[in-house]
């Protein structure tokens, strides 16, 4: 977490043992004797951020920022990695037509955590530039989505951040108008390089939780005009917007490796020694 202090997934609530997998694509096989909204044979993704569903963090949609109780599949419920999964409740699950289920699955995470941080930024002009720090499967989908839903014109350049002159660099090459920075990796290096980047009045919207602390002079605010903010996945209603975005325009792809589910231990020592590009979705 940063200045010596550490968390955990106990401390969040987390029980050994524990399925994992929160991203999670089906089929209904089986519904409960209230269930109304969905049917057995529907295609649907799952929605696993969730919380009380009565305070009035959830009352506004905001189900993942939940500070009354922590239940999400995969994390303190069992989650994906199964043949079977189990949702508490029917409006966790969202339709997804006839769109790819590998894909959409994605949605339930990356898809919303980039699309909440995009919109968090204000809408940008043809002549902005918005910077994605962190080009993992969460950036890249950042990417596709910023490509397909506003004005600027796709990727252009990328760059390695680690180079000494990377942010003279990269602020000549968009001609110092970097309007917004989205930093998908939530380190010091990269929120520094992020916040550095952007011109006056520009803004940065936090993501990743790689650790650290953030570290900027604070005159630097005002004279910058700067605004930091900070985005934690995104609601239910996020997600709902996502796949019907999806279901109206073709959104870029991103790679999919798809796995059969046996090979789960392999797909995450591929994916800890930074061998996977976009996603990898197991498969029952």
């Amino acid at each position: 977490m940063g200045g010596g202090k550490l968390s955990s997934l106990e401390r969040a609530g987390t029980r050994l043992p524990v399925t994992m997998g929160h991203e999670i694509g089906g089929e209904v096989v089986e519904v409960g004797p209230e269930v109304t909204g969905v049917s057995v044979g529907d295609r649907v993704i799952a929605y696993p951020w969730l919380g009380c569903g009565e305070c009035a963090v959830c009352a506004r949609g905001d189900e993942q920022l939940c500070t009354k109780v922590a239940r999400n599949l995969g994390i303190q419920l069992p989650g994906g990695y199964a043949d079977l999964v189990r949702v508490p409740h029917e409006r966790y699950l969202v339709p997804i037509g006839k769109l790819d289920p590998a894909h959409a699955a994605t949605f339930a995470c990356a898809g919303i955590t980039a699309w909440g941080a995009i919109r968090k930024l204000s809408p940008a002009t043809s002549e902005d530039w918005i910077a994605v720090v962190g080009c993992g499967g969460v950036g890249m989908t950042a990417v596709a989505l910023l490509s397909a839903t506003s004005l600027a014109n796709g990727a252009s350049a990328a760059f390695d951040p680690t180079a000494p002159d990377a942010l003279k660099t990269i602020a000549r090459a968009c001609a110092q108008n970097i309007a917004g920075a989205l930093d998908f990796v939530g380190a010091e290096s990269s929120a520094s390089l992020a916040a550095n980047l952007v011109r006056r009045s520009g803004e940065v919207v936090i993501v990743g939780l790689f650790g650290g602390e953030f570290r900027i002079p604070l005159p630097m605010f005002p004279l910058k005009s700067l605004t930091i903010r900070g985005s934690y996945v995104a609601g239910l209603h996020d997600l709902r917007e996502l796949v019907a975005l999806a279901q109206k325009i073709d959104l870029p792809k991103i790679p999919l490796d798809r796995r059969p589910l046996a090979t789960v231990n392999q797909a995450l020592a591929d994916l800890a020694a930074g061998k996977v590009v976009g996603r990898v979705v197991l498969q029952p």
